[in-house]
């Protein structure tokens, strides 16, 4: 009876206890001027200025893609319930992780504007990764490579070749598109990190078959209809008046196979989609 006691007053005191939430130690979220166009994201974990984030005229759905690293069959961010577009300004404690700076982010848009969101599961097309009947053509990593960093908000720098492929300053990487014309260059790159990509450029859960557990160094090239783009986008108006863009290139599915030495099968599975049940269009006063 005295133990049963005992065990009852350390789960109330284990339960009573309020567990420390990352958040900003300032934050200032406004409606963006209705004449701004572009979208500009910069500061915090991992950039230059790891101590102040800001992001103008940034779309609500960007940003809870951004701050849960939903995949693009999980959640669309054009849905209307997350069209609105804020001016965020936040200072970021110093010594911040960017997985504590995603939960301050998912903790700003809970306080905010009271996002309320669950998972469901649902069958949908998948694909499963495998070795090629050739088997890998990667290039594995050195063993004391470095892991590459980069600016989470900045799009990599880039000009284009003869080819119409962007092209990265020499030592540097990065994934950029210019008319339908894919370049990904990485390093120290592991399979888990390929199949998180190629499900956003895929539209579909991409599950690990490979049995790889080394990290490689990629160098993949691929081209994709803009117009099909476009019309997925709910832009089908826009796609009709697309100029010549030039010679089209293997798809993502026939690069993956003929420069990586991997396969991509089609089949079904049980994917994971995010439903909003509520987002307020208006966000409580700083």
């Amino acid at each position: 009876m005295r133990s049963s006691i005992l065990l009852l007053a350390c789960l109330t005191v284990v339960h009573g206890q309020t567990p420390h939430v990352p958040s900003f130690e300032v934050a200032s979220v406004k409606p963006a001027s209705p004449s701004a166009s572009a979208i500009t994201c910069s500061g915090g974990p991992g950039t230059s200025d790891p101590g102040t984030w800001r992001c103008s005229n940034v779309p609500l759905g960007f940003l809870i893609t951004q701050a849960y690293g939903f995949e693009a069959y999980q959640f669309r961010p054009n849905d209307p319930c997350c069209r609105g577009r804020f001016d965020f300004n936040a200072k970021v404690p110093d010594g911040a992780t960017k997985e504590q700076f995603h939960l301050m982010i998912q903790n700003l848009l809970t306080d905010r504007f009271h996002l309320k969101l669950r998972h469901e599961k649902k069958e949908m097309p998948t694909y499963q990764l495998t070795l090629g009947d050739g088997g890998a053509k990667m290039k594995p990593s050195a063993a004391n490579a470095p892991a590459e960093t980069e600016d989470p908000w900045a799009p990599p720098e880039f000009t284009l070749g003869k080819d119409g492929y962007p092209v990265f300053p020499a030592g540097r990487g990065g994934l950029a598109g210019a008319g339908g014309h894919y370049h990904w260059v990485a390093s120290n790159l592991s399979v888990e990190d390929m199949v998180k990509t190629l499900s956003f450029h895929l539209g579909r859960p991409v599950i690990d078959a490979t049995r790889l557990t080394g990290k490689y160094d990629i160098d993949l090239k691929w081209w994709i209809d803009v117009s099909w783009l476009l019309e997925r986008a709910g832009h089908p108006d826009e796609a009709k008046d697309l100029p010549d863009l030039g010679r089209p290139g293997p798809t993502l599915m026939r690069a993956v196979q003929d420069q990586l030495g991997l396969k991509l099968v089609s089949g079904k599975g049980l994917g994971d989609l995010v439903v909003i049940d509520h987002l307020d269009k208006v966000p409580t006063e700083n």
